[in-house]
C-alpha cells in the first residue's frame, strides 16, 4: 500500500519532503512572484529548484528577459511521483501504481483550479516527471498544458554560442506507464537549432540513465565535455555517473539557451 503518511503530508503541506516555508523562501530569493495573476503559471516540481538551482535560475532569467508574464502557485501540490509513483512503478506493483495515479489526479486538479483562478491561459511544467501527470489529466482543465521548452519556444529569438555539446533528451520510458499522450519532444530541438554556432551530437535516446549499463554506454558515447538534457532525472543521474569519469558539465536546456542569448545579444 502507498504510505499514508506521505499522502497526508502532501495533502496538508503540498510537499512530501521539506517544508513549504523553506521552499517559498528559496523561490522568492530567486525573484519569483507567487500567487499573482499572470498569463502563464509555472509548476516547478517538488525537487526544483533545490536539486538543479542553476537550471532554475537560468529559466527565471529567460522568463524575465523575454518578458514572459508568469507566476508560481502559492499552494502547489506535489503529484507524488518520486515518493509514491516511481517506487510502485519500479516494483511493478500495479495496484499501488493505480492508486498513485488517482492521487496524482487529485493533486494536479488542485493546481489546475488555482491556476484558473489566477487568470492563467496555460500551465507550464518545468519537471519532466511531473509533466506526464499534468498531460494525462489535461481533460480536467481548460488550460493548455506546456513543457518548459514549449513555452520558451514561443518567445525565444535565438542566440549565438561557439561550442559543441552532446544532447540527450531522455528515454521517458516511465512516461508510457503514466500516459499514452505523445511527448512534445521536438520543441527542445527547435530551440537548440536557433543557436548560431552550436554544434550538436545527438545521443541514443533508447538508453536509460536509471539503468547502470545504459548510463555507462551514454558516458562512453560522449564526444564533448558538455551534456545537455531536458529531463531533471537525467540531469541528476548523468551528473553523478560522470563525476567518476573526469571533468564534465551537465546542463539543463535553459542554461544553454540563456548563455546563447547573452552571447548573441
Amino acid at each position: 500500500m502507498l504510505k499514508q503518511s506521505i499522502i497526508d503530508k502532501i495533502r496538508t503541506e503540498g510537499r512530501w519532503k521539506g517544508n513549504v516555508d523553506g521552499w517559498h523562501s528559496l523561490l522568492a530569493e530567486m525573484g519569483f512572484s507567487i500567487g499573482r495573476r499572470a498569463e502563464h503559471t509555472i509548476i516547478n516540481g517538488c525537487n526544483q529548484p533545490d536539486d538543479s538551482p542553476e537550471a532554475f535560475r537560468a529559466f527565471k532569467n529567460l522568463l524575465d528577459y523575454l518578458k514572459i508574464d508568469h507566476t508560481l502557485l502559492e499552494n502547489q501540490y506535489c503529484c507524488g511521483w518520486q515518493a509514491l509513483g516511481k517506487p510502485a512503478w519500479a516494483a511493478d506493483n500495479t495496484e499501488d501504481f493505480a492508486l498513485w495515479k488517482e492521487f496524482a489526479r487529485e493533486t494536479v486538479i488542485k493546481n489546475y483550479r488555482q491556476a484558473e483562478a489566477l487568470g492563467a491561459k496555460d500551465i507550464t511544467v518545468f519537471c519532466a516527471a511531473c509533466e506526464a501527470s499534468y498531460t494525462h489529466n489535461a481533460d480536467a482543465t481548460s488550460l493548455e498544458v506546456l513543457t518548459q521548452s514549449q513555452l520558451l519556444e514561443r518567445y525565444y529569438p535565438g542566440g549565438k554560442l561557439d561550442m559543441e555539446i552532446d544532447y540527450f533528451p531522455g528515454c521517458y520510458r516511465f512516461r508510457k506507464a503514466v500516459t499514452d499522450k505523445p511527448l512534445a519532444s521536438e520543441a527542445p530541438l527547435r530551440l537548440l537549432e536557433r543557436i548560431e554556432g552550436l554544434r550538436i551530437n545527438y545521443l541514443d535516446d533508447s538508453l536509460c540513465c536509471r539503468i547502470p549499463d545504459d548510463n555507462d554506454r551514454l558516458a562512453e558515447s560522449l564526444k564533448t565535455k558538455t551534456v545537455v538534457t531536458t529531463c531533471v532525472a537525467c540531469y541528476g543521474n548523468i551528473t553523478r555517473n560522470l563525476k567518476k569519469r573526469g571533468v564534465y558539465q551537465v546542463k539543463m536546456l535553459p542554461e544553454i539557451l540563456w548563455d546563447a542569448l547573452l552571447t548573441g545579444s
